[in-house]
């Protein structure tokens, strides 16, 4: 797999820092949010993105909140580094409830950029 290439890491940052306290995001929904990098096709693409968008979260600045992106069940995928507790009690500090079997509700929870922000940055 290629190594995430520096601009796509800095995407991911930029959308993680604009999800709002209490509201989650999947890494794939992260990841669908930003363009391929020129030279790699949509299909390629499509099948390593969502794994980018995590390694690139496994070593961000500690003042991102990296706690609101979810794998796509709506379970929490711990930072490196961090036990799978720092994630759900950093989640239910902003108000996210966990049902019985670890997961939260996307329906509930589930964060989109909006349209408009993302053209305004280059996103769509």
């Amino acid at each position: 797999m290629p190594a995430v290439p520096s601009p796509f890491r800095q995407r991911v940052y930029e959308i993680v820092q604009a999800i709002p306290p209490g509201r989650v995001i999947t890494y794939g929904g992260l990841a669908a949010c930003i363009p391929p990098p020129a030279g790699l096709d949509w299909e390629a693409y499509g099948r390593i993105r969502a794994r980018w968008a995590g390694y690139a979260l496994a070593d961000c600045p500690d003042d991102l909140p990296w706690q609101r992106v979810v794998n796509a069940q709506g379970r929490i995928s711990p930072r490196p580094g961090h036990g799978p507790h720092v994630q759900r009690l950093l989640l239910e500090e902003e108000g996210v409830v966990f049902r019985q079997d670890g997961r939260l509700d996307l329906a509930q929870y589930l964060w989109q950029p909006d349209p408009e922000w993302r053209r305004r940055k280059g996103l769509l």
